[in-house]
């Protein structure tokens, strides 16, 4: 209960009172105007000078589920590839009701119900009935692979949930049940479909044993290919099908340790080098335990081997990175690790050091600078309003409950009013600068403020009104903004909490 509490904190730190949970998506300003028209309508948090990462293309295809919408094709790269795990696409479609701003929140949060239904069914393995069963239930819990499913909504979370259902329907004699859930895994990612080795038995040296796993593996196998059939058809074969995510054996990992170790010795982010060495060895532990240790009469063996034998081709796309994606492809390997260690003293060492991925996962739990600005208001009315920054400002900055962005001299940010009416606006804020100067606020082309500001905070309010048109306020300091230090920026003034209070207005004056 300690740790669920302790997950949920955490992933309250990304709520934001405007864009939700949408933070959890990793939506970045670089996808720009490619977004489908449903995303580009819904608020959203966007983190600037970046990408963003794949949570970003999975909510747009769940806002498009049965990718009709033609914006998809220039909305996500290499669409043939990504649409084909569509699963949790559909589960966010179904839990937003098909709404917009609800499928945008409910992909947030669904590696969040997964994570909490994961901890429940690997109870079963797990049992809090001593501190070695904690160990290795958290270590599944908090691993690497899978607090980064949670952070940027991605499939991997919610497929190794999937896993772990199958294998318990398996291991309760149910498995045609536990070979369903299997097929819808593989519909969510389709490296899922390796832990069919779990599912079907057979004796690896008999070959008159491996018909009905085949079998079994091909029906499984069958919902993925005929999506991947529709897919084709709407969209012709992928540009990219996957196959750069594979190399010769163990070059991926041997490039992966070279660098790992090389970059201990220069500088930057010890911290997180560090823990990608420790991922490194973790991976490298758990994959010379199933390597070494045969035994292949054990089903969760044979799918701990499975994504063992997908880890020795693994290549660079997958290793790069600090730490990069390599613990979240292979999550169903770290779980069949740490059902399978036998338990003990003896065994101890070996368990620590195959779950070492856990001191990586720090870096998930950093929530992202919350915006400077929020809107207050009547529900109704505050729905309707949009900001948008434009240019002369440095990224959000939060500190002891303080939010700011800092400009160059001169920034703009627009406000846009989709009420279908003019609005009252109530403008205040706090501003601080690097020295004495003056500071001019215009909405339009109106003065609407101006004020000698320093460097202890001042606050600032006035009012005007939102037309339908909406309006651009502009920030100029009478000074241009200048470097400090070794900071790249150049810095003038920041605005703080800065809040919008938007109420009807009686009319246009």
């Amino acid at each position: 209960m300690a740790s669920a509490v302790f997950f949920l904190s955490v992933v309250e730190k990304f709520y934001d009172p405007n864009t939700g949970f949408s933070s959890l998506i990793s939506i970045g300003d670089r996808v720009g105007e490619n977004k489908v028209t449903q995303l580009k309508g819904v608020l959203h948090y966007v983190y600037e000078e970046s990408s963003g990462y794949d949570g970003a293309y999975y909510v747009q295809l769940a806002l498009n589920p049965t990718l009709d919408n033609p914006e998809l094709k220039t909305s996500i790269d290499n669409l043939p590839y990504r649409a084909k795990r569509i699963l949790f696409c559909w589960a966010a479609w179904v839990l937003g009701l098909g709404q917009p701003a609800w499928i945008v929140q409910a992909h947030a949060l669904l590696n969040v119900l997964c994570w909490l239904a994961l901890g429940w069914v690997l109870l079963r393995w797990f049992p809090p009935t001593n501190g070695e069963n904690f160990l290795r239930w958290a270590a599944v819990m908090f691993s690497h692979g899978v607090c980064m499913s949670v952070r940027h909504s991605l499939v991997d979370g919610p497929s190794l949930l999937l896993v772990a259902l199958a294998m318990r329907w398996v291991e309760d004699g149910q498995r045609t049940r536990g070979a369903a859930v299997l097929a819808l895994a593989g519909l969510g990612k389709e490296t899922s479909l390796l832990a069919v080795a779990g599912v079907a038995e057979f004796d690896w040296r008999a070959p008159r044993t491996w018909r009905r796993p085949a079998l079994t593996a091909a029906a499984v196998a069958l919902p993925l290919l005929a999506w991947m059939g529709y897919v084709r058809w709407k969209f012709g074969p992928a540009d990219d099908p996957g196959l750069g995510n594979f190399t010769f054996p163990l070059a991926g990992l041997a490039e992966k340790w070279g660098d790992a170790l090389a970059n201990l010795g220069s500088r930057g982010d010890s911290p997180l080098k560090w823990a990608t060495v420790a991922v490194t060895a973790a991976l490298t532990m758990q994959w010379l335990f199933f390597a070494l240790r045969w035994r292949p009469a054990d089903a969760w063996w044979r799918i701990g081997a499975a994504f063992a034998g997908m880890m020795v081709f693994l290549s660079t796309p997958v290793w790069e990175g600090f730490p990069g994606a390599s613990t979240r492809v292979l999550l169903p390997m770290t779980l069949a690790f740490n059902v399978l260690v036998p338990r003990g003293r003896k065994w101890l060492a070996v368990l620590i050091v195959g779950n070492l991925t856990v001191v990586a996962s720090y870096k998930e739990f950093a929530p992202p600078a919350r915006e400077f600005y929020q809107l207050a208001g009547e529900s109704a009315v505050v729905g309707a309003v949009r900001v948008e920054l434009q240019g002369g400002w440095s990224g959000p900055e939060n500190f002891h409950g303080d939010r700011w962005r800092w400009s160059e001299g001169d920034s703009q940010l627009r406000l846009r009013n989709e009420a279908g009416g003019p609005l009252t606006l109530v403008v205040r804020g706090n501003v601080a600068a690097l020295d004495a100067r003056t500071l001019r606020i215009f909405a339009g082309e109106a003065l609407v403020w101006s004020g000698e500001v320093g460097e202890k905070k001042a606050s600032f309010k006035f009012g005007c009104v939102l037309p339908e048109s909406g309006v651009g306020l502009r920030f100029v300091s009478d000074k241009p903004g200048r470097k400090v230090g070794s900071d790249p920026r150049q810095l003038s003034f920041s605005i703080f909490n800065l809040e919008f209070v938007v109420t009807p207005s009686d009319g246009p004056r």
